[in-house]
Protein backbone atom coordinates (compact mmCIF):
# COMPACT_ATOMS: atom_id res chain seq x y z
CA UNK A 1 0.00 0.00 0.00
CA UNK A 2 1.49 3.51 -0.88
CA UNK A 3 0.93 6.48 1.94
CA UNK A 4 0.36 9.92 1.59
CA UNK A 5 0.43 12.75 3.81
CA UNK A 6 -3.37 12.29 3.77
CA UNK A 7 -3.22 9.22 5.55
CA UNK A 8 -1.75 10.69 8.58
CA UNK A 9 -3.38 12.70 11.24
CA UNK A 10 -0.92 15.07 14.17
CA UNK A 11 -2.26 15.46 17.29
CA UNK A 12 -0.91 19.00 19.05
CA UNK A 13 -2.27 19.74 22.38
CA UNK A 14 -0.92 22.79 23.77
CA UNK A 15 -1.33 24.89 27.39
CA UNK A 16 -0.40 28.55 27.30
CA UNK A 17 2.06 27.95 24.56
CA UNK A 18 1.00 31.48 22.43
CA UNK A 19 4.96 32.13 22.40
CA UNK A 20 5.98 29.44 20.91
CA UNK A 21 2.92 27.89 19.25
CA UNK A 22 3.04 30.26 15.99
CA UNK A 23 6.23 28.53 15.05
CA UNK A 24 5.35 25.11 15.75
CA UNK A 25 2.04 25.77 13.18
CA UNK A 26 4.24 27.41 10.28
CA UNK A 27 6.39 24.14 10.27
CA UNK A 28 3.28 22.01 9.61
CA UNK A 29 1.75 24.05 6.95
CA UNK A 30 3.95 22.57 4.05
CA UNK A 31 2.40 19.12 5.25
CA UNK A 32 -0.82 20.40 6.16
CA UNK A 33 -1.10 21.73 2.26
CA UNK A 34 -0.46 18.58 0.91
CA UNK A 35 -3.54 17.01 3.07
CA UNK A 36 -2.29 15.89 6.43
CA UNK A 37 -4.64 16.45 9.04
CA UNK A 38 -4.81 18.05 12.45
CA UNK A 39 -6.16 18.15 15.77
CA UNK A 40 -5.25 21.08 17.61
CA UNK A 41 -6.12 20.50 21.35
CA UNK A 42 -6.63 23.87 23.73
CA UNK A 43 -6.09 22.41 27.41
CA UNK A 44 -8.42 25.47 28.12
CA UNK A 45 -5.52 27.67 27.95
CA UNK A 46 -5.54 31.70 29.28
CA UNK A 47 -3.54 33.56 26.92
CA UNK A 48 -4.17 33.69 22.87
CA UNK A 49 -3.70 30.02 22.42
CA UNK A 50 -6.90 29.13 21.80
CA UNK A 51 -7.28 31.76 19.36
CA UNK A 52 -4.29 31.10 17.47
CA UNK A 53 -5.71 27.48 17.24
CA UNK A 54 -8.71 28.67 15.89
CA UNK A 55 -6.74 31.29 12.88
CA UNK A 56 -4.80 28.29 11.61
CA UNK A 57 -7.80 26.10 11.50
CA UNK A 58 -9.94 28.15 10.36
CA UNK A 59 -7.65 28.05 7.00
CA UNK A 60 -7.04 24.85 6.59
CA UNK A 61 -9.98 21.93 5.65
CA UNK A 62 -8.07 19.14 7.27
CA UNK A 63 -7.46 21.13 10.51
CA UNK A 64 -9.66 20.75 13.55
CA UNK A 65 -9.99 22.68 16.56
CA UNK A 66 -10.56 20.75 20.25
CA UNK A 67 -10.93 22.58 23.02
CA UNK A 68 -11.14 21.26 26.46
CA UNK A 69 -13.51 22.88 28.96
CA UNK A 70 -10.90 22.48 31.94
CA UNK A 71 -7.04 21.77 31.93
CA UNK A 72 -6.67 17.94 32.08
CA UNK A 73 -3.30 17.71 31.42
CA UNK A 74 -1.14 16.43 28.11
CA UNK A 75 -2.13 12.63 28.41
CA UNK A 76 -6.01 13.47 28.74
CA UNK A 77 -5.77 16.26 26.00
CA UNK A 78 -3.96 13.45 23.43
CA UNK A 79 -5.71 10.36 24.35
CA UNK A 80 -9.17 12.91 23.72
CA UNK A 81 -7.97 13.53 20.45
CA UNK A 82 -6.53 9.89 19.70
CA UNK A 83 -9.83 9.06 19.63
CA UNK A 84 -11.24 11.26 17.23
CA UNK A 85 -8.30 9.75 14.55
CA UNK A 86 -9.68 8.65 11.53
CA UNK A 87 -6.35 7.74 9.09
CA UNK A 88 -4.25 5.04 8.95
CA UNK A 89 -1.36 6.54 10.70
CA UNK A 90 -1.13 9.26 13.47
CA UNK A 91 2.05 10.74 15.60
CA UNK A 92 1.91 13.93 17.58
CA UNK A 93 3.75 17.17 18.69
CA UNK A 94 4.17 19.36 21.44
CA UNK A 95 3.95 22.85 20.98
CA UNK A 96 7.03 24.50 21.25
CA UNK A 97 8.19 22.17 19.17
CA UNK A 98 8.88 22.04 15.15
CA UNK A 99 9.63 20.13 12.42
CA UNK A 100 11.38 20.22 8.70
CA UNK A 101 9.27 20.98 5.40
CA UNK A 102 9.76 16.85 4.29
CA UNK A 103 10.00 15.41 7.84
CA UNK A 104 6.34 13.64 7.92
CA UNK A 105 6.31 13.27 3.75
CA UNK A 106 9.62 10.73 5.04
CA UNK A 107 8.33 9.34 7.40
CA UNK A 108 5.42 8.37 5.62
CA UNK A 109 7.51 6.65 2.86
CA UNK A 110 8.98 3.76 5.12
CA UNK A 111 5.31 2.73 5.80
CA UNK A 112 5.41 2.59 1.92
CA UNK A 113 8.37 1.03 1.57
CA UNK A 114 8.10 -1.66 4.42
CA UNK A 115 4.57 -3.16 4.82
CA UNK A 116 3.35 -3.91 8.14
CA UNK A 117 5.50 -1.58 10.23
CA UNK A 118 3.65 -0.88 13.36
CA UNK A 119 5.50 2.40 14.05
CA UNK A 120 8.87 4.42 12.57
CA UNK A 121 11.39 5.92 14.83
CA UNK A 122 13.12 8.57 13.78
CA UNK A 123 16.24 11.02 15.58
CA UNK A 124 15.63 14.33 16.93
CA UNK A 125 16.88 18.13 17.14
CA UNK A 126 17.32 19.14 21.00
CA UNK A 127 17.48 22.85 20.75
CA UNK A 128 18.98 24.54 23.97
CA UNK A 129 18.66 28.52 22.54
CA UNK A 130 20.95 28.47 19.83
CA UNK A 131 22.23 25.14 20.13
CA UNK A 132 21.36 22.38 18.64
CA UNK A 133 22.38 18.93 19.25
CA UNK A 134 21.65 15.87 17.80
CA UNK A 135 19.89 12.91 19.70
CA UNK A 136 20.35 9.52 18.01
CA UNK A 137 17.56 6.95 18.25
CA UNK A 138 19.35 3.91 20.68
CA UNK A 139 19.57 0.97 18.02
CA UNK A 140 22.35 0.48 15.72
CA UNK A 141 20.28 -0.15 12.69
CA UNK A 142 18.28 2.29 10.36
CA UNK A 143 16.50 2.07 7.23
CA UNK A 144 15.95 -1.49 7.88
CA UNK A 145 13.03 -3.32 9.84
CA UNK A 146 13.31 -5.17 13.15
CA UNK A 147 11.38 -6.95 16.13
CA UNK A 148 10.68 -4.14 18.89
CA UNK A 149 11.51 -5.91 21.21
CA UNK A 150 15.37 -5.88 19.96
CA UNK A 151 15.23 -2.02 20.83
CA UNK A 152 14.75 -3.47 24.86
CA UNK A 153 17.55 -4.89 26.24
CA UNK A 154 20.58 -4.58 27.15
CA UNK A 155 19.97 -3.35 30.46
CA UNK A 156 23.17 -1.63 31.14
CA UNK A 157 23.32 0.44 27.85
CA UNK A 158 20.45 2.89 26.67
CA UNK A 159 17.98 1.77 24.82
CA UNK A 160 14.99 2.48 22.87
CA UNK A 161 12.73 2.45 26.02
CA UNK A 162 15.32 4.98 27.85
CA UNK A 163 13.87 7.89 24.95
CA UNK A 164 10.36 8.12 26.52
CA UNK A 165 9.45 10.44 23.29
CA UNK A 166 6.41 9.33 21.56
CA UNK A 167 6.20 12.12 19.24
CA UNK A 168 9.50 11.03 17.40
CA UNK A 169 8.18 9.31 14.94
CA UNK A 170 5.09 7.77 13.57
CA UNK A 171 2.89 5.10 14.01
CA UNK A 172 0.09 2.96 12.74
CA UNK A 173 -3.45 4.15 14.26
CA UNK A 174 -4.68 0.84 13.97
CA UNK A 175 -1.63 -0.94 16.38
CA UNK A 176 -2.24 1.77 18.75
CA UNK A 177 -6.46 1.22 19.00
CA UNK A 178 -5.84 -2.45 18.66
CA UNK A 179 -3.67 -2.08 22.14
CA UNK A 180 -5.83 0.50 23.15
CA UNK A 181 -2.79 1.80 23.76
CA UNK A 182 -3.16 5.38 25.16
CA UNK A 183 -1.35 8.03 27.77
CA UNK A 184 -1.38 8.25 30.73
CA UNK A 185 -3.28 11.15 32.47
CA UNK A 186 -0.69 13.08 33.67
CA UNK A 187 0.78 16.49 33.33
CA UNK A 188 4.58 15.07 32.83
CA UNK A 189 5.87 11.61 32.13
CA UNK A 190 2.51 10.99 30.50
CA UNK A 191 4.64 8.95 27.74
CA UNK A 192 6.56 6.41 30.58
CA UNK A 193 4.22 3.45 29.33
CA UNK A 194 3.31 4.15 26.58
CA UNK A 195 6.59 3.64 25.36
CA UNK A 196 7.37 0.13 26.99
CA UNK A 197 3.80 -0.82 25.71
CA UNK A 198 5.01 0.67 21.85
CA UNK A 199 8.49 -1.66 22.10
CA UNK A 200 6.99 -4.65 23.79
CA UNK A 201 3.40 -5.53 21.84
CA UNK A 202 4.53 -4.22 18.25
CA UNK A 203 5.62 -6.53 15.79
CA UNK A 204 7.65 -4.83 13.41
CA UNK A 205 8.98 -0.93 13.32
CA UNK A 206 11.75 1.04 12.26
CA UNK A 207 14.16 3.36 12.94
CA UNK A 208 14.47 6.01 10.11
CA UNK A 209 17.59 7.94 9.27
CA UNK A 210 15.53 11.31 9.94
CA UNK A 211 15.98 14.15 12.33
CA UNK A 212 14.08 17.03 11.10
CA UNK A 213 11.99 17.16 14.34
CA UNK A 214 13.16 19.66 16.86
CA UNK A 215 12.45 19.40 20.70
CA UNK A 216 13.18 22.88 22.40
CA UNK A 217 14.95 22.27 25.96
CA UNK A 218 15.07 24.69 28.73
CA UNK A 219 12.18 27.51 27.45
CA UNK A 220 10.85 28.51 30.45
CA UNK A 221 6.94 27.68 29.60
CA UNK A 222 8.72 23.66 29.26
CA UNK A 223 6.84 21.33 32.24
CA UNK A 224 10.52 20.21 32.83
CA UNK A 225 11.51 23.34 34.00
CA UNK A 226 8.65 24.27 36.19
CA UNK A 227 9.78 23.33 39.73
CA UNK A 228 5.31 22.46 40.93
CA UNK A 229 3.61 19.39 41.94
CA UNK A 230 3.41 18.26 38.42
CA UNK A 231 7.13 17.49 38.47
CA UNK A 232 5.91 14.47 40.62
CA UNK A 233 3.99 12.89 38.06
CA UNK A 234 7.05 10.74 37.16
CA UNK A 235 6.36 8.34 40.64
CA UNK A 236 2.85 7.44 39.21
CA UNK A 237 4.10 7.45 35.61
CA UNK A 238 6.63 4.68 36.56
CA UNK A 239 4.38 2.54 39.24
CA UNK A 240 1.86 2.42 36.28
CA UNK A 241 4.92 1.37 33.88
CA UNK A 242 5.94 -1.38 36.66
CA UNK A 243 2.51 -2.79 36.57
CA UNK A 244 2.66 -3.50 32.91
CA UNK A 245 6.50 -4.28 32.76
CA UNK A 246 6.38 -7.07 35.55
CA UNK A 247 2.97 -8.30 33.72
CA UNK A 248 4.08 -8.93 29.98
CA UNK A 249 5.77 -11.83 30.87
CA UNK A 250 9.22 -11.38 30.13
CA UNK A 251 11.41 -11.70 33.02
CA UNK A 252 14.51 -10.35 31.33
CA UNK A 253 12.47 -6.97 30.94
CA UNK A 254 12.40 -6.80 35.08
CA UNK A 255 16.27 -5.60 35.32
CA UNK A 256 16.16 -3.12 32.90
CA UNK A 257 12.71 -1.27 34.30
CA UNK A 258 14.83 -1.15 37.79
CA UNK A 259 17.82 0.28 36.33
CA UNK A 260 15.56 2.84 34.13
CA UNK A 261 13.73 3.64 37.69
CA UNK A 262 16.72 3.90 39.74
CA UNK A 263 18.25 6.19 37.14
CA UNK A 264 15.18 8.07 36.64
CA UNK A 265 14.63 8.52 40.58
CA UNK A 266 18.90 9.40 41.50
CA UNK A 267 18.28 12.62 38.54
CA UNK A 268 15.47 13.54 40.19
CA UNK A 269 16.54 13.06 43.71
CA UNK A 270 20.01 14.99 42.72
CA UNK A 271 17.53 17.63 41.29
CA UNK A 272 15.25 17.95 43.79
CA UNK A 273 16.45 22.12 44.05
CA UNK A 274 14.33 23.15 41.31
CA UNK A 275 11.62 21.95 43.05
CA UNK A 276 9.64 24.34 45.44
CA UNK A 277 10.52 23.57 48.62
CA UNK A 278 7.42 22.33 50.72
CA UNK A 279 7.36 19.39 47.81
CA UNK A 280 10.92 18.33 48.49
CA UNK A 281 9.96 15.80 51.60
CA UNK A 282 6.64 14.74 49.57
CA UNK A 283 9.04 13.72 46.70
CA UNK A 284 11.13 11.52 48.88
CA UNK A 285 8.23 9.96 50.68
CA UNK A 286 6.63 8.94 47.29
CA UNK A 287 10.10 7.65 45.96
CA UNK A 288 10.17 4.89 48.77
CA UNK A 289 6.77 3.91 48.38
CA UNK A 290 7.91 3.35 44.60
CA UNK A 291 10.88 1.61 45.48
CA UNK A 292 9.21 -0.39 48.12
CA UNK A 293 6.33 -1.38 45.59
CA UNK A 294 9.79 -2.97 43.48
CA UNK A 295 10.88 -6.83 43.65
CA UNK A 296 13.46 -6.18 46.16
CA UNK A 297 16.51 -8.44 45.55
CA UNK A 298 16.17 -7.44 42.17
CA UNK A 299 16.44 -4.03 42.80
CA UNK A 300 19.09 -4.76 45.43
CA UNK A 301 21.25 -6.11 42.39
CA UNK A 302 20.13 -3.09 39.67
CA UNK A 303 21.62 -0.82 42.87
CA UNK A 304 25.04 -2.47 43.39
CA UNK A 305 25.66 -1.93 39.66
CA UNK A 306 25.23 1.74 39.93
CA UNK A 307 27.61 4.37 40.52
CA UNK A 308 28.55 5.27 44.05
CA UNK A 309 27.40 9.10 43.86
CA UNK A 310 23.46 7.37 42.63
CA UNK A 311 23.70 4.54 44.91
CA UNK A 312 24.05 7.29 47.81
CA UNK A 313 21.13 9.55 46.65
CA UNK A 314 19.44 6.22 46.51
CA UNK A 315 20.39 4.66 49.65
CA UNK A 316 19.67 8.05 51.59
CA UNK A 317 15.89 8.46 50.87
CA UNK A 318 16.05 4.20 51.54
CA UNK A 319 17.55 4.90 55.00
Amino acid sequence: MVFTLADVTIVLPAFNAETTLGDTLRSLEPSVAEGMSLILVDDASTDQTPQIMTQFADRWKTVRFMPMEQNVGLGRARNAAMDDVGTPLMTFIDGDDWVGASYYKNLVRRFSDFPDLDFVRSHYIECHGVRRVLVRAAFPLCDAPFDPKLGILPDDRSTLVDQPHAWAGLYSTDFLNRNEMRFLPLQTAEDRKFVWERQVLAKKCLVAEESQIFYRRGSGSSLTQIGDRRQLDIIPALLETATFVMSCGEQAYVPKFLRQVLAVTAYHLKNMDRLDPALHQSFRTQVRFLLSSLPERDLGVALKQFDKARAKLIEEVTA
